[in-house]
């Protein structure tokens, strides 16, 4: 199996935020999260990218427990997690913040001597050009990439935040929240981007408040309420799965 969680739990005092959650992603596949604030999706998300630790439960990388490594180690593992909104340098310009990002991969290639490529981007190897600019074309940052991180679009800069996550070669890339904030023209140009992402070999585990948006883009779909997984399938059978209708328009309502 290439991903899979296995009776995932975790408790804050007396919360429990996630509660016995497990699924599996295969390699390749497009996987949306979704369910009402305060579900767990992104205590979820959070737990596999090593910012907080599971209380109970297995996580399992290719067939490797793995669980308690720092998010930098798990991210060198090949799984990296993108957040809502991406931390950026005002002034630097998109193309500067994708070579900074590079910093993981050169880590893994070149160990120390990648401080001396990134302090001097005259000096960048071929192959680090050619990655930037692979990555700025398939996230449709071309075009802007000269331009400050002050002056982008909310939908720019969430994309920016994509890129910096691509350049450190993710095979299963976490996207929390992607469309939230976007603009219905900006949504279509994200799913376009994720389908390419997928059709060059990036597996992806998206959550998303965007119930339609993820329906539309995934090939499977888990419901979470209060911390449980209520619901998994087709995206089109979780959506009218009685456990669903109920958790977003209430009992009486379903």
């Amino acid at each position: 199996m290439f991903f899979e969680v296995s009776n995932l739990t975790k408790h804050f005092e007396g919360l429990r935020a996630v509660d016995d959650i497990s699924f599996s992603i295969a390699k390749g596949e497009i996987i949306g999260v979704f369910g009402p604030n305060g579900s767990g999706k992104t205590t979820l998300l959070n737990m596999i990218a090593g910012l907080i630790r599971p209380t109970t439960g297995r996580l399992v990388w290719k067939g490797q427990q793995f669980g308690r490594e720092k998010p930098h180690e798990i991210a060198e593992l090949g799984i990296v997690k993108t957040f809502q909104n991406p931390q950026l340098f005002a002034e630097l310009s998109v193309a500067e913040h994708v070579f900074i990002a590079a910093h993981l991969k050169l880590k893994r290639e070149q160990g120390l001597r990648r401080i001396s490529t990134l302090l001097r981007p005259a000096r960048h190897d071929d192959a680090l050009h050619v990655r930037v600019e692979h990555v700025l074309a398939l996230c449709r940052l071309a075009d802007v990439q000269a331009q400050p991180a002050a002056s982008l679009s909310y939908g720019n800069e969430k994309m920016l935040g994509v890129a910096m996550a691509l350049m450190c070669e993710p095979e299963l890339l976490l996207l929390d929240e992607p469309a939230t904030g976007l603009g219905q023209d900006e949504i279509r140009n994200l799913a376009e981007v994720l389908r390419d992402l997928r059709a060059h070999g990036t597996t992806l585990c998206i959550i998303d408040h965007k119930v339609g948006f993820l329906a539309e883009l995934a090939n499977r779909a888990v419901a979470m309420h209060h911390g449980r997984k209520i619901a998994e399938g087709p995206p089109a059978a979780v959506l009218e799965d009685a456990n669903v209708v109920e958790a977003y328009v209430g009992r009486r309502h379903a």
